[in-house]
């Protein structure tokens, strides 16, 4: 009888033959919720999933603690880059990154992966002083008895007033967020104007596709049944397979100007399978994100990729 299990992600494409039933994990009974917001701590800690997307900064920082009972697999079901997702007050000077130095910069939470690795692609990559600058954050998110970095100047903004209208109105000059607000805000700009060009530059020299989510699956389940791990690990390969087959079929058929240009753009620049799970081929990328992690005091020490994963899957 196949083991049944409660799973919880966003309606992705590369999840789809998952979704809809045309790729079934072996030995499991996989029962889908489908979520327009996907990863949010509180549905899928507090909604009894046995299976789940989650925030992989959030994750990360847990480790030290293990409160949440989960445990992670090499299956990032959400990359993106994040050079246009940093926006400015259009009257706070800022005309580059560095510029950013000792201005006030809003985020939703210090945990939040977006912000964790705009942060360190602002520092590596343009000099940013993160300990210069004054952290706004939407709201409050800690683990266990955290407590902000002594160089860490962290304020959380009052109950009830949104991120975008404090960047509007000028009360941070600054922010970064996984919303869009620019370029359709008279009062908002990309701190990157030419973002898509340095996206391309920062994936050429690194090969890296920033990890927002990564999947998680209940401890307890692997516990006891530890091949779950390698089975959903290969359903969602399996899936992610069929969604580049569709991709493929689109190259001609996609109701869009330009999709056959960035299709065969995408496959010269990352190959037949850029976006890439697994723990070998992904291990350096895995590695920077804990560097970010624990520069940024999210946590205790530098943990090394190999303890983000169950050990089934370090093979992969």
């Amino acid at each position: 009888m196949a083991l049944k299990l409660r799973m919880t992600c966003g309606p992705y494409d590369r999840a789809r033959a998952l979704i809809d039933g045309a790729v079934k994990p072996e030995g499991i009974d996989l029962d889908i919720t489908v979520a327009k917001d996907p990863g949010r701590p509180r549905v899928v800690l507090q909604g009894g999933y046995d299976v789940a997307e989650f925030y992989s900064g959030l994750y990360i920082a847990d480790l030290a603690y293990k409160t949440f009972g989960y445990t992670a697999i090499p299956i990032f079901v959400k990359r993106m880059f994040r050079h246009s997702y940093i926006y400015v007050n259009k009257r706070a000077g800022i005309r580059a990154a560095k510029d950013l130095n000792g201005k006030r910069v809003g985020i939703q939470t210090w945990f939040t992966t977006t912000a964790l690795w705009a942060r360190g692609i602002l520092a590596d990559e343009f000099g940013v002083d993160l300990s210069s600058i004054t952290w706004v954050a939407a709201r409050w998110e800690g683990i266990g008895n955290w407590k902000a970095p002594s160089w860490v100047k962290l304020e959380i903004a009052p109950e009830g007033v949104k991120q975008r209208d404090l960047l509007a109105s000028g009360q941070v000059d600054a922010g970064i967020t996984t919303e869009t607000w620019a370029p359709d805000d008279p009062d908002i700009d990309f701190l990157f104007p030419n973002h898509a060009e340095l996206e391309r530059d920062y994936y050429k020299r690194t090969g890296f596709f920033p990890i927002m989510h990564t999947l998680l699956i209940k401890t307890a389940v692997l516990e006891k049944d530890p091949w779950v791990a390698m089975s959903l690990y290969n359903a969602w390969q399996e899936s992610k397979q069929r969604c580049y087959e569709w991709l493929e079929w689109q190259r001609v058929h996609q109701t869009a100007l330009w999709y056959r240009a960035l299709w065969e753009e995408e496959r010269a620049a990352g190959g037949p399978d850029f976006y890439r799970w697994g723990f070998r081929d992904t291990c350096a990328e895995v590695d920077k994100i804990l560097e970010y992690c624990h520069r940024d005091g999210m946590t205790p020490r530098r943990i090394k990729p190999e303890e983000m994963f169950h050990p089934s899957t370090l093979d992969t």
